[in-house]
């Protein structure tokens, strides 16, 4: 890096300039390194402590662009089998992560229903979603989509199976959801 003045009629410096370069070698070429001088890193570098700023702005954009880069979706999947119990978001209640994929079969015994109760509901309106399924998870199955802020009325399988899929973006994330699962017998007469 070198530094060079500006100097007015009296002999004050009214101002500095830095000017940055950088010899770099690449590693692609034919005929082995080449030399690139005089590689400007940040064009908008303007003089003095100005300079000094705006590099830091670069750092602290390529941070946030890397951070954001290596974030990583959350996948979960889970099978319940017992007569009852709970389900929870992850993180429940204070926020699911963004890039959440997560799937809840809840298989009861043979002749049974399952009946969902939610006792809190809290996802980005239509973007994140809570998608039901009578069943395996397949268009058909589909029983609802549940997003937003209201709570869900209850839901009863038509048969021993019933699977909970959810789906988050890259954002905003509310509180997420709590509900209990009960498997009852269905009499057939």
């Amino acid at each position: 890096m070198t530094t060079s003045s500006n100097r007015d009629g009296t002999g004050h410096i009214t101002g500095y300039v830095r000017r940055t370069e950088c010899r770099c070698i690449s590693r692609h070429t034919r005929n082995g390194p080449r030399k690139v001088d005089g590689i400007r890193i940040f064009a908008l570098m303007k003089t003095g402590v100005a300079a000094h700023h705006w590099s830091r702005v670069l750092l602290l954009f390529m941070g946030l662009l890397s951070a954001t880069a290596s974030v990583k979706a959350q996948n979960c999947s889970y099978t319940l089998q017992n007569p009852n119990g709970t389900i929870e978001s992850p993180g429940y209640p204070y926020g699911y992560p963004n890039y959440a994929n997560c799937t809840w079969l809840i298989l009861a015994a043979e002749h049974n229903r399952i009946q969902l109760v939610f006792q809190g509901f809290a996802l980005e309106e239509d973007f994140d979603l809570l998608s039901v399924y009578d069943g395996p998870p397949s268009p058909g199955n589909l029983r609802t989509r549940l997003t937003g802020f209201q709570l869900p009325s209850p839901i009863v399988s038509t048969g021993p199976s019933l699977t909970l899929w959810l789906l988050t973006d890259y954002a905003v994330s509310g509180q997420g959801f709590k509900a209990i699962y009960e498997g009852k017998l269905l009499y057939m007469t």
